[in-house]
């Protein structure tokens, strides 16, 4: 499968109890792919995020709409190797156990924590999508196949995601996915990270 959009269900189990962040939080992503190219596309209401990644170069392109402002960067090799070296860092244990999602086979890994051993993530993956080591750019850079479920931590923010549909084409209209919207003051990342933060910040 070189090609096709996923869309995820997305949740975040540890805010809950905050209805006004709860209630504005994105609850879906989407995620195309074509050609070793990846877009995760995530938004809602005046919300907009996309990140390309590019894993045959190993290069990030961020998007990110809020309101009236717009901002995007792409990162040079000494930021992605700095964002790639502040990841949070797992254990990765493969298992034998199987299933099925969204029409793919699957495979179960667990991932535990290095600092901290209560952190642990039930990965689902899939082999069935060729995309050339698919998980460069996340924190579970050992698993070998595309994440179906799993889980990450994002400014301050747990978030759960687990594919829901899969579409195995993509039509003419979907091939501007792979450029970042014409919009938007370009900032470095170091730029992009502070807003983003300051932003959730906001929201506590």
């Amino acid at each position: 499968m070189k090609e096709g959009t996923i869309i995820y269900s997305v949740d975040y189990p540890n805010h809950r109890n905050n209805a006004f962040l709860y209630s504005i939080l994105p609850k879906e992503m989407e995620i195309s792919f074509r050609n070793g190219i990846v877009r995760n596309d995530i938004s809602r209401a005046n919300l907009q995020n996309v990140l390309l990644f590019d894993c045959n170069q190993k290069e990030i392109e961020i998007y990110f709409q809020y309101g009236e402002e717009a901002f995007k960067t792409k990162l040079t090799p000494k930021e992605t190797q700095a964002m790639l070296k502040g990841q949070q860092e797992y254990d990765i244990q493969f298992t034998d156990e199987v299933d099925t999602l969204s029409g793919f086979h699957v495979k179960k890994a667990i991932a535990r924590g290095k600092t901290d051993k209560k952190d642990v993530i039930t990965l689902w993956y899939t082999e069935e999508i060729d995309i050339k080591d698919p998980n460069w750019y996340n924190t579970f850079h050992e698993v070998p196949g595309v994440l179906l479920a799993y889980s990450i931590d994002r400014f301050g923010i747990r978030m759960d995601y687990k594919a829901k549909k899969f579409s195995p084409k993509m039509d003419k209209s979907k091939q501007r996915l792979f450029t970042l919207p014409a919009k938007g003051t370009h900032i470095n990342y170091r730029e992009y990270e502070q807003k983003m933060n300051n932003l959730f910040a906001t929201f506590e």
